[in-house]
């Protein structure tokens, strides 16, 4: 029988960190009447290995259309039965402010902390993907799976999206599609040159997007595309403002009925990599993103990297977007003998009635990014436009990606010509409705026109996102570091 722990009315988040801590079972009354929490402890095999996770689920966050979040968290032999972290809880509470507000965490989206990290210093994301076991729960429909990512693997989420991750950490550990706990003292699944080689690979020279509810599964001869019925607005609100002739990747999320899912490698000289669970015949096999590149001469499929690249002749590549943007069915011949398939699927009721994402009414805060090989950082970035003028002329999501495509090429631009000397750089950039973009590139304290020049040009092979109406502008300041050598 469990042991309940109630909070007063005027607690917070420091409070709940900071409660008592009995053995489990153990349901904490985190809100007054309203929010709730379970505290449980599992035993966990792992091949011929045996160890205990402690469970922890909410309870009251799907009143507030916030699915309920879960998270296990592997005991190490060092700890006692009630060691159990509070900040969970905290956590579990904070969120539940995010859902009074109408901020809503779906699967596949991600929640940032600061330097000193959640739990431990090293994670600095939680990740929320679909429920992987082990939580005690009838009903997991309404469950979200909470994991933690590392600095490294954070970043790999934000430019490949989270699947890669998923599955990165379902090879390390022989689980898939991922294991369900979180492992404290576990190292980031992604290293230098791990990290190095993505930055090499063709996927990093093609814009991402990251689209949710989407999926992409190799059924035998078929390369299925999934899209939740009802996200056909928002996908034709991505698309219409990309050229229809520019190459483009669009993340997806994990197949629920996959039975392999595909793992990044930097060399396809071995073949493809892919982790399956047990007793799997490997005939339905999840990608991670699906690359497209338009005006080809036939159509066909292939396995790259974790994804799977689609080479489209013209007027097939405008039969799957269309079925894209209408939310309608649709299938192609692929050589050799294939198809590609556009399907639309229904989500459980209980995930039916949670929200569907919608075209946003203001313009979030532009990217910042720091490039993992230590090139540089992003100081800031300002937008120039009046926020109404930006909202009637492009998608807000569009704009920070292709920003955000913009600010990983000039930083890569220094991965093979370090600095010699430390710098900033300041662009200004005007996206015009003729799908051109003016540059304006100064460099500080001195300038280097061949090299901004060089910048220029590679900014240049970025496709630009189409515009509705007036030009849109913005600034962006970077820090260049000095090499290091």
């Amino acid at each position: 029988m469990s042991e309940e722990t109630k909070l007063n009315d005027g607690n917070d988040v420091n409070d709940v960190n900071e409660m008592d801590t009995p053995n489990p079972p153990v349901r904490f009354e985190i809100f007054p009447n309203e929010l709730f929490a379970t505290v449980n402890l599992h035993e966990v095999r792992q091949g011929e290995e045996s160890f205990s996770c402690w469970s922890f689920v909410s309870e009251g966050l799907s009143r507030l259309g916030q699915r309920e979040l879960a998270m296990l968290i592997r005991k190490q032999d060092d700890q006692s039965d009630n060691d159990y972290p509070t900040d969970v809880l905290g956590f579990f509470l904070t969120v539940r402010r995010y859902a009074m507000e109408q901020n809503v965490f779906m699967e596949g989206d991600i929640t940032e902390f600061g330097e000193s990290g959640f739990l431990d210093p090293k994670f600095k994301a939680i990740a929320y993907v679909r429920p992987l076991g082990l939580y005690g729960a009838e009903n997991t429909d309404n469950l979200l799976n909470c994991i933690l990512l590392s600095e490294e693997e954070l970043e790999v989420a934000r430019r490949f999206g989270l699947s890669r991750v998923v599955s990165l950490l379902g090879h390390k550990f022989n689980h898939y599609p991922c294991p369900p706990w979180v492992d404290l003292s576990r190292a980031s699944t992604v290293n230098e040159k791990l990290s190095e080689d993505m930055n090499e690979s063709i996927l990093a020279k093609v814009p991402f997007m990251s689209i949710p509810h989407v999926r992409v599964c190799l059924c035998v001869d078929t390369l299925k595309i999934f899209c939740r019925k009802g996200t056909h607005e928002f996908i034709r609100e991505f698309l219409k403002q990309i050229p229809k002739e520019a190459p483009l990747s669009i993340g997806c999320d994990i197949d629920p009925a996959a039975n392999a899912m595909l793992v990044w490698q930097a060399t396809m000289d071995n073949g493809p990599s892919a982790i399956t669970p047990p007793g799997s015949d490997g005939t339905r096999v999840a990608g991670c993103s699906v690359l497209v590149f338009p005006e080809q001469d036939s159509t066909n499929v292939q396995v790259i990297e974790d994804s799977f690249f689609l080479s489209l002749k013209t007027e097939d590549w405008e039969k799957l977007r269309n079925a894209l943007m209408t939310g309608k069915p649709s299938s192609i011949s692929a050589h050799p003998g294939g198809k590609i398939e556009v399907e639309w699927y229904e989500e459980s009721p209980e995930v039916a009635s949670l929200p569907v994402p919608e075209a946003m009414d203001h313009v979030p805060d532009l990217p910042t990014i720091e490039h993992a090989d230590g090139c540089g950082k992003v100081l800031e970035a300002e937008l120039k436009t009046e926020e109404e003028a930006v909202l009637a002329s492009i998608n807000p999501r569009i704009l920070c990606q292709y920003i955000e495509a913009i600010e990983m090429t000039v930083l890569g631009y220094f991965i093979d010509r370090r600095a010699e000397s430390a710098k900033t750089i300041t662009l200004d950039a005007v996206i015009e409705p003729d799908e051109r973009v003016s540059w304006k590139l100064v460099s500080e304290p001195e300038q280097d026109d061949i090299e901004l020049k060089g910048i220029q040009i590679r900014l240049g092979d970025l496709p630009v996102p189409a515009l509705m109406s007036s030009p849109v502008e913005f600034a962006i300041k970077f820090q260049i570091n000095a090499s290091q050598a």
